[in-house]
């Protein structure tokens, strides 16, 4: 087995194109529109303002901070819904590159979760630029949120490289993950709090690394530092996806131009 085959390794070398290609998928989403990279934190903050006014309005009682508690879960999902919905499309849309030039297939499936990732950023900016707004003061344990985002990271890569190459010989992949992550915004703790829960949605959280990841989020947004367990529960998921994925990908990589 070379060094190719491990996960990322292959393209450090290729650093800086995987993010030129980034940048410029980037420039490609947003072509055309009149307000550019500002959508990036439009769409996010947008259903914030829906599902806020929705579920301030029919909760009989409402935790303090709702709105910050409820902008992080959204901003989560979003980028994780975003990053593995463009890894899934990431062979098929550049079937013409692979065609045409020799250059390695993880390229495709990194470089979109990068994109994701830089768009996560611009992302948390606003929402660190929205506390004021609702006079919030983060506690010092907000420094431990970078992890969160580096975690998030691996997992969209990991569906991300699963989905590609599943996608490349089955168009059916695409509903049916569009059902998937629709679902995950309602079994994840984006609106509905963790000691709320009972029952199989509690089950169902215990298995959800994204649901997972958004509560830890939560704590070291609100002054909890996570308990070890929590961070190695989550890490397990996470990376568990992560290689599963990568050796899937490795194992069919070499047939999807035949497929597509």
């Amino acid at each position: 087995m070379s060094k190719d085959d491990f996960p990322l390794i292959g393209l450090w070398g290729k650093r800086s194109l995987v993010f030129n290609f980034a940048l410029m998928n980037i420039k490609i989403r947003y072509k055309g529109t009149y307000l550019g990279l500002f959508w990036t934190a439009l769409e996010p903050l947008l259903l914030f303002v829906l599902l806020y006014v929705v579920f301030t309005g029919i909760r009989t009682s409402n935790k303090e901070d709702f709105a910050i508690y409820l902008l992080i879960g959204i901003i989560l999902h979003h980028t994780f819904a975003r990053g593995t919905q463009g890894g899934m499309m990431s062979l098929r849309e550049n079937i013409s590159i692979l065609s045409s030039i020799n250059i390695k297939r993880e390229l495709f499936p990194v470089t979109t979760t990068v994109t994701a990732s830089l768009l996560l950023l611009v992302e948390v900016a606003v929402f660190l630029g929205f506390m004021p707004f609702v006079e919030f003061i983060p506690e010092a344990t907000i420094i431990l949120l970078p992890i969160v985002l580096f975690l998030l990271f691996f997992l969209i890569l990991g569906v991300s490289y699963f989905l590609s190459v599943i996608n490349a010989f089955t168009r059916d992949v695409q509903p049916l993950w569009g059902i998937i992550v629709m679902a995950l915004f309602f079994i994840t703790p984006i609106f509905w709090y963790i000691d709320e829960a009972s029952g199989i949605l509690l089950d169902i959280h215990n298995i959800n690394p994204l649901g997972q990841l958004v509560e830890i989020a939560h704590k070291v947004i609100f002054g909890e530092i996570p308990h070890i367990d929590d961070w190695l529960y989550v890490s397990a998921w996470i990376f568990g996806i992560f290689f599963v994925g990568k050796m899937v990908f490795n194992k069919l990589e070499k047939n999807i131009l035949e497929k597509m």
